[in-house]
């Protein structure tokens, strides 16, 4: 009995060994052992001018790991956070920017972190999936596009002779429209619920912060509706006074004590109102809730 415990024991021992020896003949060369600091940036920085943005990520990793100060470490965060966007590893480009800036907020390339972060944000949820079906962002949470408006912002204002600059300018201008859009679908979403109180109170921020968007001219009809629904006959006629102001083909009426509100087609005489129809250019910024 003893023997053959023994017998087991050593059977067991072996296949353990054996199995030890495979891992070992399996195990993939490390090809970054030895190298210094200037090489492993080097062969980092080819393979990332190749696009073999894993293997980039691996030596700039290895590079920060064994040598975390110095000109090539420095440079490597960046190249790292980049390799980590291009390779749609959103997060840890982000977080790997924002160790960066902390670091270095003086870095004559501080600026194109900002840059790289708001992009990083701005494409944050989208993928292919979501290119492929349409994807609208002003239909979902906005936050990682407010931190990515807020990201182009210090680009535009503090850095405006970069080469970043123009780029940051024209997408601030797209994300404060989807932002408009999206407040604007949400007071939508209260006002076919006959929440006409939390859509006035939408529609207010979204012109109070976001005026001069294509969804400015929605919002003020929603307010003009939604003070109708309240009662509050006023309200209802200063809200569709701004709207005239800044869209002079509309036309204001009362109509059993509700402010109405009509456009007017061209050689087409008096239309009702279709809020369905596309966002109109805003021709006018005028905030009356101050």
């Amino acid at each position: 009995m003893t023997r053959k415990y023994l017998l087991t024991c050593l059977i067991i021992t072996c296949l353990l060994s054996g199995c030890s020896f495979l891992d070992k003949m399996l195990e993939e060369e490390d090809t970054t052992v030895g190298l210094t600091a200037a090489e492993l940036y080097g062969e980092g920085k080819e393979f990332l001018n190749l696009e073999d943005f894993n293997n980039a990520i691996k030596y700039f990793e290895v590079l920060e790991s064994r040598f975390p100060f110095g000109k090539y470490s420095t440079q490597a965060m960046l190249d790292l956070s980049y390799a980590y966007y291009a390779s749609e590893k959103r997060d840890q480009a982000i977080i790997e920017i924002n160790r960066f800036i902390r670091l270095y907020p003086n870095h004559p390339e501080v600026s194109y972190a900002y840059y790289l972060r708001a992009l990083a944000n701005f494409d944050k949820d989208a993928n292919v999936l979501t290119r492929f079906f349409g994807y609208d962002p002003s239909r979902y949470d906005v936050t990682a596009l407010k931190e990515s408006f807020n990201d182009f912002s210090i680009v535009v204002n503090r850095y405006p002779e970069t080469k970043y600059a123009d780029d940051s300018l024209n997408r601030l201008i797209y994300i404060r429209n989807q932002i408009a859009r999206n407040e604007l679908y949400i007071a939508e979403y209260y006002s076919k619920r006959s929440a006409h109180v939390a859509a006035i109170e939408r529609i207010k921020y979204m012109l109070e912060n976001y005026g001069g968007t294509p969804s400015t001219e929605k919002g003020l009809l929603i307010l003009v509706e939604s003070y109708n629904n309240l009662n509050m006959r006023q309200l209802a006629f200063d809200s569709a006074r701004v709207l005239k102001k800044n869209y002079p083909e509309y036309n204001i009426e009362e109509k059993n004590r509700k402010i109405v509100v009509s456009k007017i087609k061209e050689n087409a005489g008096r239309v009702d109102v279709d809020t369905n129809d596309q966002d109109k250019n805003w021709y006018d910024i005028f905030n009356f809730f101050d």
